[in-house]
């Protein structure tokens, strides 16, 4: 059997277990047990075998003996850890060995027993060390991929439409054409304009962001193009503007569609001739900045409404970058979870399958900015060095209601299908699920009722 292979028992995978124990009548029964119980045994009856073993095969928990012939058991254990070998060790020890059980987990064993053992003790010990192991497993394999990866900027994917968007930044990154990044608040697109700038032969000169939706109006120019002093009230020296600061780099507009169209068309000359003039100022001032905008809105459509410029849109839209929301990509979401889990918690943290499946059923309106809040907060509140589902500060009930509207259904089966969402909420308290849906329990009863539900079926009294 080959260092990756599993034993597939029907629809599962059978654990595989390394019994190291020298105790011949003993091992004959703990295997004979394990085997019963679905579980794929190899023995070993010394260090050295049980080491050679290791060395070969790959295993999901190695049950081991302290006291063997040619050593100790916790020789087996630091190899393990040394080796960093995805296997969970579980430590068969005398009562009257507390001090070698102690030292067991410090070098890291998911537990111990203490003999005489009992088999259901140990068959459970075992099925909860093994799913530690694969979760590891699927761990490393998610930040091997990660690694596998240019992250420099935290553009981290395995979508074709994003590997796409990213192929083509490369080509782009070394011109000079003005780049426009089309995408729902969250997608990253301030990522993308930075590793544009990275990539490009602007890396060493700066990389100057505003967020135009952010800036009043009236005060938005001057933050663009800089003032003479002088130009209005409080102008008390010179300022240069944010496409000065940008000589030579990236200056990146974010939220472009949000420039007021009097301050377009300056804009327009700066984009066009890259020269332009301080509010209050009397000469062109010159500058050599690489444009890169970025937008939520439609702009073909706020050019057809007259809201935006058309000649500005098609200088701005030199290439265009279309960044895919995260529904639309939720092969990134178990990756994306982890890059921010390791960059939160250090990596001292992994996150469960349960939760990963929970990630990816959600619709992420917030997209990634709303995925990396959700795992920053998680790696706080977290107790345990595990993510579970439940540990998500994530409220899926508006995204299940949405997915209900999408489906079409009569206004009979939605009324049903919400009463049943929020009794699940509440345990199938009525009480309280009629107050939830602003009704009282009569009328409650009475739907249910209707719904051909029993009182038997539908929880708790209220």
């Amino acid at each position: 059997m080959g260092q990756s292979e599993r034993v597939s028992m029907g629809d599962t995978v059978a654990v595989r277990t390394l019994l190291v124990e020298d105790d011949r009548a003993l091992a004959e029964v703990l295997c004979s047990e394990l085997r019963a119980a679905g579980k794929k045994v190899v023995t070993a009856a010394t260090v050295e075998e049980a080491l050679d073993q290791l060395r070969q095969w790959d295993y999901d928990v190695a049950v081991m003996d302290v006291m063997l012939p040619d050593g100790s058991g916790l020789e087996v254990l630091r190899y393990i850890s040394s080796e960093r070998l995805p296997v969970e060790a579980i430590v068969l020890t005398g009562h009257a060995a507390v001090a070698t059980a102690i030292e067991a987990m410090k070098l890291g064993a998911y537990d111990y027993l203490t003999k005489p053992v009992r088999m259901d003790e140990l068959d459970l010990l075992v099925q909860k060390a093994a799913d530690k192991a694969s979760l590891r497993r699927e761990t490393d394999s998610l930040r091997a991929r990660i690694q596998r990866q240019d992250t420099v900027q935290g553009l981290v994917t395995e979508d074709p439409a994003m590997r796409a968007l990213l192929e083509t930044l490369d080509r782009v990154a070394q011109s000079d054409l003005p780049v426009l990044v089309q995408g729902e608040s969250g997608t990253g697109k301030e990522l993308v304009a930075r590793a544009l700038h990275q990539r490009s032969g602007r890396a060493h000169s700066p990389f100057v962001a505003v967020n135009c939706a952010a800036v009043p109006e009236q005060l938005i120019e001057s933050e663009l193009f800089g003032h003479e002093r002088g130009a209005f009230t409080g102008a008390v020296n010179r300022k240069p503007g944010l496409f000065e600061l940008a000589e030579r780099g990236v200056i990146f507009l974010d939220e472009i569609g949000e420039i007021a169209l009097a301050v377009q068309a300056k804009l327009l000359r700066a984009v066009e001739s890259r020269e332009f003039f301080r509010v209050g100022g009397t000469r062109s001032v010159r500058c050599d900045a690489r444009v890169v905008s970025a937008t939520n809105k439609d702009l073909h459509r706020e050019v057809q409404s007259a809201r935006f410029r058309e000649d500005l849109y098609y200088r701005l839209n030199g290439v265009t970058l279309r960044l895919p929301p995260l529904r639309e990509r939720t092969g990134d979401i178990p990756l994306l979870a982890m890059h921010f889990l390791d960059r939160f918690a250090g990596g001292r943290k992994t996150i469960t399958r349960r939760a990963l499946e929970k990630l990816k059923g959600y619709a992420w309106p917030g997209n990634v900015r709303e995925l990396e809040m959700v795992i920053r907060r998680a790696a706080v509140l977290s107790g345990g060095d595990t993510i579970d589902a439940d540990e998500l500060p994530l409220d899926i009930r508006d995204q299940n209601w949405k997915a209900l509207l999408r489906s079409g259904p009569t206004l009979e089966e939605l009324e049903r299908d919400y009463i049943q969402m929020v009794l699940k909420q509440h345990q199938g308290h009525r009480g309280r699920t009629a107050k939830a849906l602003g009704i009282d329990v009569k009328t409650l009863y009475n739907k249910l009722r209707a719904q051909g539900q029993g009182e038997a079926e539908n929880g708790a009294e209220a």
